[in-house]
């Protein structure tokens, strides 16, 4: 049994590699482009340029790190930053990565003191934040496209269907927060369904309450956090096309960090690569864009928000082993 679950997970890393790779090596002539002509583009930035980059994405995951500290009492912000770092890097590398990075994460906050209940409260209070904060750029998106010719990017039929489970779901999850009822009904249920397995009737009301004692001591810096990361992600995009000299409206780059943000929610390949890169990009491109312009363009702000999370939160995660070990050995 064990062997037939490794060979399982063997062969889903493969597959997923392989069209992960294929979607990100057809990406230029999918819109109408070459690697070549791309490359060109991406060869003309300078140091200084990548610096001024490096420092709009660093200054992005500090803000988001206000929104993790806000969603653990007694979190530090340096540690947000650490889980968001160490969390992301392994979502970004594993097929459905984002279970092993929850995993990590728990891992790293049991470490640090905090409980199980702390952990899950957590756990549902930033899931909702980020799921509602990609929806607001959609909305947004949605809002503008009647003035701003956008809809061929976005449409309204299309993106609805997308949203339908993602909508249903913030729905339940309102509905659980807002009755005590509703997380007893809820837990019952999942009790049934597991047999009696798991104690879900009286721990969910115990989540529920404590999810809103975090929500009603630290929505304020939760979305202060968030407005100034998705403001961050923005310019970040902005500046992308902007140093390669490519100018784009600022209609169409809230639809294309909207197309890009929702794709994200698609978990076909760890962290969204290529699906996402192709996806923005077509988008991008019937929106009027240049095709190798903004092919370079998405390709050089999916290195900083997927691919360079990799490297970096890998160093982190081994900084911190690192620390653990010595405290370890001190004790």
């Amino acid at each position: 049994m064990k062997t037939t679950g490794k060979a399982r997970r063997a062969i889903t890393s493969v597959l997923t590699g392989a069209v992960t790779i294929a979607l990100v090596a057809l990406l230029p002539r999918a819109v109408g482009t070459d690697w070549a002509t791309v490359g060109s583009l991406l060869g003309q930035l300078s140091l200084p340029a990548l610096v001024l980059l490096s420092v709009v994405w660093i200054a992005g995951l500090w803000s988001h790190s206000f929104v993790l500290a806000a969603s653990l009492p007694g979190l530090t912000k340096r540690r947000g930053l650490t889980l968001s770092l160490t969390g992301s890097a392994v979502a970004n590398v594993l097929p459905l990565g984002g279970a092993a990075g929850t995993g990590l994460n728990f891992a790293m906050t049991r470490r640090w003191g905090f409980s199980s209940a702390a952990f899950g409260g957590f756990l549902a209070v930033t899931t909702l934040i980020n799921v509602v904060a990609k929806l607001g750029v959609v909305a947004v998106a949605l809002a503008l496209s009647p003035f701003a010719g956008t809809a061929t990017a976005l449409p309204i039929g299309r993106t609805g269907l997308l949203l339908i489970p993602v909508l249903a779901a913030l729905a339940a999850v309102v509905w659980f927060l807002g009755s005590e009822g509703a997380a007893t009904t809820a837990g019952r249920g999942l009790d049934r369904l597991t047999r009696g397995r798991t104690k879900l009737e009286r721990c969910l009301p115990a989540l529920r309450m404590s999810v809103r004692r975090v929500f009603r001591g630290g929505w304020r810096p939760m979305t202060g956090g968030m407005v100034c990361y998705l403001a961050l992600q923005l310019a970040l995009l902005w500046l992308c096309f902007q140093l390669l000299g490519t100018s784009l409206s600022p209609a169409v780059l809230v639809t294309g960090l909207a197309v890009e943000r929702l794709l994200t929610l698609i978990p076909i390949t760890p962290g969204g690569a290529g699906v996402v890169e192709v996806g923005t990009t077509a988008a991008l491109v019937a929106l009027g864009g240049d095709p190798a312009a903004v092919t370079a363009g998405m390709v050089l702000f999916r290195s900083f928000t997927y691919l360079l999370e990799i490297p970096v939160g890998g160093v982190t995660l081994a900084v911190w082993l690192l620390a653990n070990r010595k405290q370890a050995v001190a004790a």
